[in-house]
């Protein structure tokens, strides 16, 4: 292992000897890349190594000034054995043997040369001879790539030494190919198409190996371009037309990935998406690309609620990056089959025992953060889903969510909001306050949103009416700040009535006689106004607007009932309060009899309770 890091490490400080400005460094630099790549040739093992340890070092010494080494080192690499170095040695060795035969460089013109030599080599090429079309392609790739005028010039020249007047009226299967990869290293991919198009009345003995590799560019520069649908459609042409073409294993990973994201925009794809899938799963069952295949192929299943066949295709997926994905697919599986409170307790425990031991046996960094914060995010789920709710556990596992998968983002409103609840479930309302102003900004409108405050709100006003006024203090005034959201954005009178007896709970007559009345200008007899304002004032000391209110909401409730003897219960006490006993007495008597109900019995026989005392 070290002698492989030593080999990259001669090669780090080659490329760092270009880069280095100052001549002292560049030539220690230079000094250490030569004795790293001299260990690797003590002994020839490797041929490969070898010779490429052979050319660094000549590389090295050349830039070193000792030519007369660089010369046999480059040479000796040319006469390795090894083909793939014997090529760039050899340019290296031509330079090597000028610089040390103290020849002027070559003229400025030299690409006017090899423009030239392009002319001579493109007719051979498109006529047939192979054995020229690689450097053909070298020579007009790398003059394009000189920038300013060359492209065009280039273009020009092999338009010409064609007989076309027009890239797409080419007659060679070549020569088409060769304009497309011109036109794609100057980033003009949507000139692509027009040649694969002609390419398909095209019928030279080339064909068959440059069509599959024109269909394979023009639907990569459709997949760039975002026209996935295209980019498939053009992938299953090349893949109809040579299947065992060189690129055809790529085309066909390239089609199923195309169609997966053509489908989020036309769901009719679904079919041919799965076609995709298993055809490559058939043809390439051990290609790297397999194991993500099958992933999808499971999760397709799963998407259209067919957990039996994505269970099947999730055991499939071997160990590696796809490996934890498949595993959380099949607990999200036995989530969805838990249904909503419906499994027994003791499946519901299995599963999240499962999702936990997920999340303790998954690193939480790197590509599988967001699956572990999936897992936590499924495990508060189905504990928040229990009967009872097992909030404790569901805010356990939601608690510094953001903090802990900093990369899950797209989970972290999810994991708020199912926080949110549980911090009120589990009545843990030291951090409600900071999620819920969160919460408030960033939920949108909608019905979410009201259905989540409208729980939040009842909750909270429950945890206070168990607390009582002492320790109810915060619970009220966490619940006052969700309904006067709710009241502003619903209007609806319920939510503005709540928070008004939330107001009168903290101890604001003033504000919450306020509130009541904006509910009363929307509906005069509103009982649960009328009370309410009724309350606020006797609080804020104006019996008179008080008994007010209580007589209205006399004459609005139905004589006899339970909201009917309420009123007169509190309008009695405020007159024998006030002194006016005779009128509460009298009021006392006329309503003897009257109940229709048997709450309204009881409120009766508390009325007639008080009679002896206001009526003596």
């Amino acid at each position: 292992m070290s002698l492989v890091a030593t080999y990259h490490l001669a090669w780090v400080r080659y490329q760092g000897a270009q880069l280095a400005g100052d001549a002292a460094r560049r030539k220690d630099l230079l000094q250490k890349a030569v004795r790293g790549f001299s260990q690797f040739l003590l002994v020839n093992e490797v041929p490969e190594i070898y010779a490429e340890s052979l050319y660094g070092r000549g590389l090295a010494f050349l830039d070193l000034g000792e030519t007369a080494k660089a010369v046999e080192d480059l040479e000796a690499a040319t006469q390795a054995g090894a083909p793939a170095v014997a090529g760039k040695a050899r340019a290296a060795l031509e330079e090597a043997r000028r610089r040390a035969a103290g020849r002027a460089a070559p003229a400025e013109n030299e690409p006017e040369q090899l423009l030239a030599r392009l002319g001579e080599l493109v007719p051979r090429a498109a006529g047939g001879e192979t054995g020229v079309e690689k450097d053909a392609t070298a020579l007009a790739r790398g003059l394009a790539a000189r920038g300013g005028p060359w492209p065009a010039r280039v273009e020009s020249l092999v338009l010409e030494k064609l007989g076309a007047d027009a890239p797409a009226h080419i007659r060679s299967s070549w020569g088409l190919l060769l304009v497309a990869e011109l036109d794609v290293d100057r980033g003009r991919c949507a000139d692509v198409a027009p040649l694969a198009e002609a390419s398909a009345a095209v019928n030279d003995a080339g064909r068959m190996r440059h069509r599959p590799e024109l269909l394979f560019l023009d639907a990569g520069c459709r997949l760039n371009a975002g026209r996935a649908r295209d980019a498939a459609a053009e992938f299953r042409t090349l893949l109809g037309e040579s299947p065992d073409a060189p690129r055809a294993r790529e085309a066909a990973y390239y089609r199923f990935r195309a169609l997966d994201v053509a489908r989020a925009a036309d769901p009719a794809l679904a079919g041919e998406y799965e076609d995709a899938l298993a055809t490559y799963l058939a043809r390439y069952p051990r290609a790297d690309g397999a194991a993500e295949a099958r992933y999808l192929l499971a999760e397709l299943h799963r998407s259209r609620s067919d957990c039996a066949r994505a269970e099947t295709e999730y055991a499939q997926v071997p160990a590696g990056p796809f490996g934890p994905r498949a595993h959380l697919g099949v607990l999200e599986c036995r989530v969805a089959a838990l249904g909503a409170g419906k499994a027994p307790p003791a499946r519901r425990h299995d599963v999240l025992d499962a999702l936990r031991a997920f999340i303790r046996d998954t690193s939480a960094r790197g590509a599988d953060q967001p699956l572990v914060a999936r897992a936590a995010l499924l495990g508060a789920a189905v504990a928040a889903g229990g009967t009872p709710p097992d909030d404790a556990t569901a805010l356990a596992l939601l608690d510094g969510f953001e903090t802990r998968y900093p990369e899950a983002r797209d989970l972290h409103f999810r994991a708020l909001e199912l926080r949110l609840g549980a911090r009120v479930g589990a009545r843990r309302l030291d951090g409600v306050e900071g999620d819920l102003a969160r919460y408030l900004a960033e939920a949108p409108a909608g019905s979410d949103r009201r259905r989540t405050l409208a729980h939040l709100g009842r909750e909270l006003a429950a945890d206070a009416e168990r607390a009582g006024s002492d320790r109810g203090a915060p619970a009220v005034a966490l619940a006052r700040r969700v309904y006067e959201t709710l009241a502003r954005e619903t209007g609806n009178p319920s939510d503005r009535i709540t928070l008004a007896d939330l107001t009168l709970r903290a101890g604001d007559a003033p504000g919450a006689r306020r509130l009541y009345e904006e509910a009363l200008k929307g509906d005069p007899t509103s009982a649960e106004a009328l009370r309410g304002a009724a309350r606020a004032a006797a609080d804020a000391g104006d019996r008179e607007a008080a008994l007010g209110y209580w007589r209205r909401a006399l004459e609005a409730s139905p004589p006899g009932g339970t909201a009917w003897y309420e009123a007169s219960l509190a309008e009695v006490a405020l007159l024998a309060r006030d002194g006016r006993k005779s009128q509460a007495c009298q009021l006392i008597r006329t309503s003897r009899g009257r109940a229709t109900s048997a709450g309204a019995d009881s409120l009766e026989a508390r009325l007639r309770g008080l009679e002896p005392e206001v009526c003596r």
